[in-house]
C-alpha cells in the first residue's frame, strides 16, 4: 500500500493531497480504464504534485482523467480544478446548486470568514440528488455545509465518500458550523449517511474507516442527538 495512493476497494483509491490525511482525493477506475476524479483539491504546487503522484501509482496520468465530480466549491476541494482541466480535459460534473459557484470561481458564503475565489471551470454537466452518474456513483445532497454540497456512494464497490459532510479527523465528526454556510442544516443532513448501504467510508478530510464503517458513521450521528 502506498501512502500516494491507498486502496478503498476493487478500482477506488484515497489519494492525499496534503500533509498526511489532511486533504484527500478519490479515484476511481471506470470500465474502459480512464478514471473518475473526486475533488482534486488545492491549487498548491505541491498538492498538485502530490495528486500526480497519486495518479502515477495507478500507472496514469492526468490525461486519463475523463470526469471530475466535484462535491462542492470550497477550494481546498477545487483550487486545482481548473488546472486539472486544462491538463486532462476532463468534463466537471457538480450539483445544480453548486455550477454557479463553480462558473464564478467563489465559493459560498460561510458564517464566518470571507468568501474565497478560485480559477473559474465550466460546468459540463449538473446533477440533483438520487443522480447516477456514470461508473456508479450515487449522488446523495447534504446541504448546508454549502447549498449544493453532496455525498456520493460508488454502487458498485460500497464506498461512500462524505465530502464534507463528515471529517474523520481525531475521530468522526462534524464540519466547524464557521466554515458552513448553514451549520445546522449541515447536521440535519448528514443524518441521511446513516441509512446508506456502504462498506468503507472515504472522508476527504482523515483515514477511511474500513471495517465496521457503517456502524461507525451511525453510532456517531446517535451519540450526537443524546
Amino acid at each position: 500500500m502506498s501512502g500516494r495512493a491507498v486502496p478503498l476497494a476493487d478500482g477506488v483509491w484515497r489519494i492525499p493531497t496534503s500533509v498526511g490525511d489532511l486533504v484527500n482525493a478519490v479515484a476511481v477506475r471506470e470500465a474502459d480504464g480512464s478514471l473518475t476524479l473526486i475533488d482534486p483539491g488545492l491549487r498548491l504546487r505541491f498538492a498538485r504534485r502530490r495528486l500526480r503522484a497519486g495518479l502515477a501509482v495507478l500507472g496514469a496520468a492526468p490525461a486519463d482523467v475523463r470526469r471530475i465530480v466535484v462535491t462542492h466549491a470550497h477550494v481546498d476541494h477545487v483550487g486545482g480544478l481548473a488546472s486539472l482541466v486544462a491538463d486532462s480535459q476532463a468534463e466537471v460534473h457538480a450539483h445544480e446548486r453548486e455550477s454557479v459557484y463553480l462558473r464564478d470561481g467563489r465559493t459560498p458564503r460561510m458564517q464566518r470568514g470571507r468568501p474565497g475565489s478560485f480559477p473559474p471551470v465550466t460546468v459540463a454537466e449538473e446533477f440533483l440528488d438520487g443522480s447516477l452518474l456514470a461508473g456508479g456513483l450515487r449522488v446523495v445532497h447534504t446541504p448546508g455545509h454549502t447549498p449544493g454540497h453532496v455525498s456520493l456512494v460508488h454502487e458498485p464497490t460500497g464506498v461512500l465518500v462524505t465530502g464534507d459532510a463528515l471529517f474523520n479527523v481525531r475521530g468522526i465528526r462534524h464540519c466547524p458550523g464557521w466554515l458552513c454556510t448553514d451549520p445546522a442544516l449541515t447536521r440535519k443532513s448528514a443524518d441521511v449517511l446513516g441509512d446508506l448501504d456502504f462498506e468503507v467510508a472515504a472522508f476527504m478530510h482523515g483515514p477511511e474507516v474500513r471495517h465496521g464503517a457503517r456502524e461507525a458513521v451511525r453510532a456517531f450521528l446517535r451519540g450526537r442527538k443524546r
